[in-house]
């Protein structure tokens, strides 16, 4: 996923390890905004190099 790209995985996992973070030290509602955003941000990406090839 994420265009193959090995810059984008490295962000998302520094993204997602914040996230983490968020979850483990009870806010919540950051990390559902972080969550929902991520998600976002990988569906377009996956679409964008779908479409583009």
């Amino acid at each position: 996923m994420t265009g193959n790209s090995k810059l984008t995985a490295i962000l998302f996992f520094i993204f997602y390890l914040i996230l983490t973070y968020f979850v483990f030290v009870h806010q919540n509602m950051i990390a559902m905004y972080m969550m929902a955003i991520g998600m976002l941000l990988e569906a377009t990406i996956n679409l964008w190099h779908m479409f583009k090839s």
